[in-house]
């Protein structure tokens, strides 16, 4: 019996559906062009005699030597090692941000003896004596081991540069007294790290020893989690490690000169250690004290390095802490300002502080008056006041007593152009204690700010804290352009009086 077949293929060969006939062409095409490919750039490259000279890898060439696409794949169809070079490069990811170089490496001090513990070496000179070196070791496994403990990671291996592959630590001479140094670059690492060893100078003994290796073993934690932050940063963070652990801030006196000179900046391109300080008031504010606010920023500033010689250096540390600090509902510009007010009640005044934990760093902790005023001197304009660098802090004192009852403290600040200003005026009691206080909303673009402080009974003097915010975030790897300076105007008012932001 005859049947007629099913009209499938006749309707999907049929000039009817030109759109069939399309994608037919168009994967033809597609297959000519790999055809092209594989024939004009891998059989070629098999036809070529192979030589046993090694052959220059590609990151060490220089682009002048580097060969172009049709260089490298002779024989190939005219254009079209170009056209594939130029669209892997167009499709590549490229870091248009801020980049850094990495830390240079450094040759390691002199090992004429050294003791070893339990993933650690202590190497010393000839000079030093045994005794010290035990010392060194006994402290350095009680730092590695606590630090292990609160969540650091441990140092990387450094593939037997000591002797084995122990973390090092050098009793040799040294201006910084303790630092670390880079050995370059830890290449299994997935993330950007530097293989690092610590230096501690061998005049250090007793406390001052015990300080020392904490600071220089957390600044060679820090080289191996993060080789692109600025060193300042590293040694802010060994110095607050050290106070952490051992109740002061490193081997130097980098604290008290921080808050001698409050205007300065916290972290900058020259000086860190006096930003040990600002750690421990964001630390105690964010994690009680406990030091693992600092830690998880600095796993925050890791990254990889994909393309070039020098290092992603964002995110770097300040940028951290701008993003955690607003994953935590607050603003850095808030927590700045308000850590400028509390850096103020330290040293002598150091029994008003809002952070026990901070109390007892000595009379030479005590932050400086710029201004000091009395009622009797009302009006007061003042002279401008030392510049204050980027998150620098300048202070102003107001002796209030006898005010009339219901009258009020004007306080006008006038800085210079180009930065955010923050004002806060809190009332004092005769004991220096806080009774209440009041903030002006820095302003971007607006260089003038104003406050009324309400004179309560209770009202002994009035503290008057200035901050220069900047327009941009802090960058510790360069100069800071943003300093500024800055001058009060002073004006008591009564009860009934005219109380507007008019003053000039």
């Amino acid at each position: 019996m005859f049947r007629r077949s099913a009209p499938t293929c006749a309707r999907s060969a049929s000039p009817a559906d030109p759109r069939r006939a399309l994608v037919r062409r168009f994967a033809l095409g597609v297959r000519g062009l790999l055809g092209v490919l594989v024939l004009g750039i891998v059989e070629p490259s098999l036809a070529q005699p192979t030589s046993m000279a090694p052959a220059a890898r590609d990151d060490e060439r220089t682009d002048d030597e580097r060969p172009s696409a049709a260089e490298a794949h002779p024989g190939s169809f005219p254009g079209v090692a170009e056209w594939a070079e130029a669209f892997v490069q167009a499709t590549a990811r490229h870091w248009g941000g801020r980049v850094t170089s990495r830390p240079a490496p450094s040759a390691r001090p002199t090992s004429a003896q050294f003791v070893e513990g339990v993933g650690v070496r202590v190497h010393g000179g000839e000079s030093v004596p045994e005794t010290r070196l035990i010392e060194a070791l006994a402290a350095l496994e009680a730092t590695r081991a606590r630090l292990e403990l609160e969540g650091w990671p441990s140092p990387l291996p450094d593939a037997g540069l000591g002797g084995d592959d122990a973390f090092d630590l050098y009793l040799a001479p040294t201006d910084e007294l303790a630092t670390a140094r880079s050995d370059g670059p830890a290449s299994w690492s997935l993330l950007d790290a530097d293989v690092s060893h610590a230096i501690v100078d061998p005049a250090l003994g007793g406390e001052e020893l015990e300080l020392a290796i904490v600071d220089a073993y957390v600044q060679a934690l820090t080289l191996n989690l993060d080789p692109a932050e600025a060193t300042t940063w590293r040694r802010a963070t060994g110095a607050w490690m050290a106070w952490q652990h051992l109740g002061a801030f490193g081997p130097s006196d980098a604290i008290e000169q921080q808050q001698r000179n409050p205007g300065r900046a916290w972290v900058n391109d020259e000086h860190g250690d006096g930003g040990a300080l600002l750690l421990a008031l964001v630390s105690a504010r964010h994690d009680g004290g406990t030091g693992t606010f600092v830690r998880d920023l600095w796993q925050l500033t890791r990254q990889r390095t994909w393309e070039g010689t020098e290092l992603r250096a964002s995110p770097d540390l300040w940028e951290c802490l701008d993003v955690a600090t607003e994953l935590a509902g607050l603003r850095l510009l808030d927590l700045v300002t308000d850590l400028s007010v509390a850096r103020f009640f330290l040293g002598e005044r150091d029994d008003r502080s809002a952070f026990p934990s901070l109390r007892g760093l000595g009379p030479l902790a005590t932050p400086p008056v710029t201004f000091q005023a009395s009622l009797a001197q009302m009006p007061v304009h003042t002279r401008p006041g030392e510049e204050l660098a980027t998150l620098g802090s300048g202070y102003a004192l107001v002796d209030v007593r006898g005010a009339p009852p219901a009258s009020r403290l004007r306080v006008w600040l006038r800085g210079e152009y180009g930065v955010r200003w923050g004002l806060v005026a809190l009332r004092l009691d005769a004991e220096g204690r806080e009774r209440g206080r009041i903030s002006a909303p820095p302003r971007r673009g607006d260089h003038r700010s104003y406050v009324p402080v309400e004179l309560e009974p209770d009202t002994a003097t009035v503290l008057v804290v200035v901050t220069n915010l900047s327009h941009r975030l802090p960058d510790a790897d360069d100069p800071d352009p943003n300093g500024r300076a800055w001058r009060l105007i002073l004006d008591l008012v009564e009860e009934g009086e005219e109380d507007a932001p008019t003053a000039e």
